[in-house]
């Protein structure tokens, strides 16, 4: 699997990952835009996509450096992948967006905030390490550490993709926007995530058939 692959793959997952409006930081963001602080809301998300990088090129340099040359990693990988995207796919298929305040609203938003809200999340390396996984279960053989560094930056750059769509499409269309758009998107997020957990439980399978 070549790097631009790579690099396509994680800066789609961060901008999809990001979409569910049900953490901390998609909370301190749409409080703030809810009072057309966007300039606020947007150096939040910005935040929030340096430090998942981060997290993102770690889990990638974690498998590289120390998985990769295990056989075992292929079926554990598969089986892992299936597992969390299916939990989380099945998790965010039935979501409902709940009203939560945020107390840290009359601080000032500004990216330092947003990092360490997300650096203080360590279920982030968890993800990451669920979508190296799924990168290593569709073919990723023994890429070169460094390829982690353009890893972890194209992570970032689409978890900051989508918090930008998201400031602009709350600038422009917010107070528009019926609540099941947010609902159904989601779900439909969701739904996508149990369809790649299928996928690589079927590949768990097929493997495991192929290696009695």
């Amino acid at each position: 699997m070549r790097l631009l692959a790579i690099c396509a793959l994680a800066l789609v997952f961060g901008y999809i990952g990001s979409m569910p409006l049900a953490g901390p930081v998609a909370i301190m963001a749409l409080s703030r835009a809810a009072r057309r602080k966007f300039g606020e809301a947007l150096r939040v998300g910005l935040g929030a996509a340096v430090a998942e990088g981060l997290y993102a090129g770690v889990a990638f340099f974690g498998y590289t450096s120390l998985l990769s040359r295990r056989a075992e990693v292929i079926p554990i990988s598969r089986g892992a992948t299936a597992f969390v995207l299916g939990a989380l796919g099945i998790h965010f298929a039935f979501w409902r967006r709940k009203e939560t305040k945020d107390k840290r609203e009359n601080k000032v938003g500004t990216a330092l905030l947003g990092f360490s809200v997300s650096a203080a999340n360590p279920t982030l390396f968890l993800t990451w390490s669920t979508a190296v996984a799924l990168l290593y279960s569709k073919g990723l053989v023994e890429p070169p550490a460094l390829y982690a560094i353009p890893f972890g930056v194209s992570a970032a750059c689409g978890v900051a993709g989508w918090f930008f769509s998201l400031t602009v499409l709350l600038r422009r269309y917010g107070a528009h926007l019926p609540e099941a758009a947010f609902t159904w998107t989601v779900r439909a997020m969701g739904m996508l995530l149990v369809g790649l957990g299928a996928w690589s439980g079927a590949d768990l399978v097929r493997w495991l058939q192929h290696h009695r």
